[in-house]
This record gives structure tokens, C-alpha cells and sequence, in this order.
């Protein structure tokens, strides 16, 4: 999915559409909170912080725990 392209449109016709955070919940334009689902990552996943999930379905191959 390509990213929407807002040049030339007024931030009244826009701000929707556009993600906001606050270091720690990510939000729309109007503040309702943005929930992410069906992630999928081709590459390296890292983390600094505590990674926590309510189920995991997936497959580990010479990781550890």
C-alpha cells in the first residue's frame, strides 16, 4: 500500500490521515488511539524494551529465550 500523497491539500482536508506520538501511544490526526494488526517484518526485528504478546504463532530457528 502506497503512502498517501499530501502535498497541496489543506491540513483541514488532511490531519486524519496523519500518525502522532507521544513516545508511548500512537494516535491519529483526531487523538483517537491507532490499534496495529497483521504485522509482517522481511527483515531484522529489534528491540530496547520489553516485547509482550497476548499469543504468538510463529516458528524460531536457532534463537533463544
Amino acid at each position: 500500500m502506497a503512502l498517501p500523497d499530501l502535498t497541496g491539500q489543506n491540513i483541514e482536508n488532511t490531519y486524519q490521515r496523519v500518525l502522532q506520538t507521544d513516545g508511548g501511544d500512537l494516535r491519529d490526526g483526531t487523538g483517537s488511539l491507532v490499534t496495529l494488526t497483521n504485522i509482517t517484518a522481511s527483515g531484522n526485528i529489534s528491540s530496547s524494551g520489553t516485547i509482550t504478546a497476548v499469543s504468538f504463532v510463529g516458528t524460531v530457528d536457532g534463537g533463544s529465550f
